[in-house]
């Protein structure tokens, strides 16, 4: 006959295995998602609650979790390890000189992840129910992780092909692109241009403005990781419009971004103006170059500037006539060279050529091999910013249009840069330019002219100036902010203003450092 005190021991231990139990589906909860910690968490929790170790494989024998070595489990557990997880046996149990050592299978279908505990002694009803249970719980839990693997690799490959698809645009291959991206949204790529958005956010949260942008651009634009900057996300938005960000004619998905950008603190936004799918390597370096500048707007977004730039001011005909002659030896490639090779240069020029060859997809030796042949074909120094930013411009208006071909008997325009330079319409744009920098009390204006003779360099602008580097890098910094362009790290705004300068003869192009390409083009 039982006593009161068998009574009161049996109600005990059946409220602290109700407990267990009630703890062992809060752990189904938590992840029911596919979070590896949950289950990390149990294995460590149904440790402490048996006294003993507990270890769990998985369907390969691989550890998942635990809290003894894998070896030492597969060593005392002998072959009864490989029959659980083959599905001979449900459960096993051994014993040796450390104690009893007990395997469960998880789930159905072999072969089976498998739980084991040890014990210093044998496992009495209780323990080895909970234990039962245990596996019981972890079968889902399992099964879910398996699904999140799944879903984890399958959002993999399809952002590893939206950067390839980036990287083809991005390389100037846009049949190809557009063939690849059908794989993605069937008519994705069919638009006649588009827009080239880049926001940025610090603090390793760009995966939830990635899934954000997603989201808000519906299928409707590429989306991808940018593979330069691990802050920022690049949005390539078709449109087949000439409308404006957020006018809601073929650019919603650029009004959506925006209205991210004002909801999310910490969030900047770069817009491109609109371009040829053939051209999203140039509409990519201008939304860099917005981005830069919405840095320092209070509402965090800016747009490739619509004020009047100085390719526009050129004289179309002789512009690109000069461009053309310019281009000359890059032309006579043949197209399966000239391709790449005009894309990475034009990257190579605005970024350095490691955030080249990323964003591209190929290798730092390629972009800087590719760069060394441009060079060499066009007699240019790149290491000199002078000869970048002619080289630069004659890019842009290759991009823009091809050069035209003169009437029959008709000469061709004259091919020298310094006389497209030397327009009156030019020159007194460029006067408004480079007179902005009146408006701070600091010689702004001496300490740019000397920084891009020094082709660039602080130390050396400041030595020439007698002044301290940080003093050179502060008027830069507030150059950049009146002019509203980047100088640094370069890049297309720096070309513009070097060659406003030049314009202006307060820099000289074909002077020193280094020799300016094409030096019989240079000057009219």
């Amino acid at each position: 006959m039982a006593t009161d005190d068998d009574s009161g021991e049996r109600l005990r231990q059946a409220r602290e295995h109700a407990a267990r139990l009630t703890r062992l589906l809060d752990f189904a909860r938590a992840g029911e998602n596919g979070d590896d910690t949950a289950l990390r968490r149990l294995v460590t929790w149904l440790a402490g609650t048996l006294g003993g170790t507990v270890t769990l494989t998985g369907r390969n024998g691989e550890p998942l979790a635990g809290t003894a070595a894998h070896a030492a489990v597969e060593e005392r557990a002998g072959k009864l390890l490989h029959h659980v997880a083959g599905g001979r046996l449900h459960a096993a149990a051994a014993d040796d000189r450390h104690g009893q050592l007990r395997l469960v299978a998880v789930g159905r279908g072999a072969p089976h992840p498998v739980l084991a505990a040890g014990l210093p002694g044998p496992f009495d009803e209780q323990a080895a129910a909970l234990l039962t249970h245990a596996a019981g719980v972890l079968a889902p839990l399992l099964r879910a992780r398996e699904a999140a693997e799944h879903r984890r690799s399958a959002e993999h490959a399809m952002a590893c092909l939206r950067l390839a698809v980036f990287q083809l645009l991005m390389g100037g291959e846009v049949t190809l692109a557009q063939r690849t991206a059908a794989g993605l949204a069937p008519g994705l790529l069919d638009a006649d241009t588009a827009r080239v958005i880049v926001l940025e956010q610090q603090g390793h949260r760009r995966d939830a403005l990635l899934r954000a942008c997603e989201e808000a651009t519906g299928g409707r634009a590429l989306t991808v990781r940018c593979a330069a900057y691990d802050t920022q996300v690049i949005v390539v938005a078709p449109t087949t419009d000439r409308g404006t960000p957020g006018d809601g004619g073929g650019t919603a998905p650029a009004a959506a971004l925006r209205r991210i950008t004002a909801g999310r603190p910490g969030v900047f936004l770069g817009a491109s103006s609109l371009h040829p799918l053939s051209q999203v390597g140039e509409a990519y370096g201008e939304a860099a170059r917005a981005l830069a500048v919405a840095r320092f707007r209070p509402d965090r977004v800016a747009e490739h500037s619509t004020q009047t730039r100085l390719a526009e001011l050129l004289d179309p005909a002789a512009s690109r006539a000069w461009a053309a002659r310019v281009l000359k030896p890059l032309g006579a490639l043949p197209y399966h060279a000239r391709t790449p090779l005009l894309a990475t240069v034009g990257l190579g020029l605005e970024f350095t050529a490691v955030n080249a060859a990323k964003i591209l997809g190929v290798s730092r030796n390629t972009v800087r091999a590719r760069m060394d042949r441009a060079a060499t074909l066009l007699g240019a120094d790149l290491a000199d910013v002078r000869a970048r930013a002619v080289l630069h411009l004659a890019l842009h208006l290759h991009a823009t249009a091809p050069a035209p071909c003169p009437a029959p008997g008709e000469a061709p325009p004259p091919a020298g840069l310094g006389r497209l330079l030397a327009s009156d319409g030019l020159r007194a744009w460029a006067g408004e330019l480079l007179g902005r920098l009146t408006a701070d009390d600091r010689d702004l204006r001496r300490t740019l002219r000397v920084w891009i003779a020094e082709n660039a360099a602080v130390e050396g602008a400041a030595a020439r100036l007698g002044i301290h580097p940080r003093t050179v890098r502060e008027h830069l910094r507030g150059a950049e902010h009146l002019l509203g362009r980047r100088l640094v790290p370069g890049g297309g705004d720096l070309y513009e203003v070097v060659l406003a300068c030049a314009a202006l003869a307060e820099v000289e192009l074909g002077s020193g450092p280094g020799r300016v390409p094409c030096a019989a083009t240079v000057h009219g």
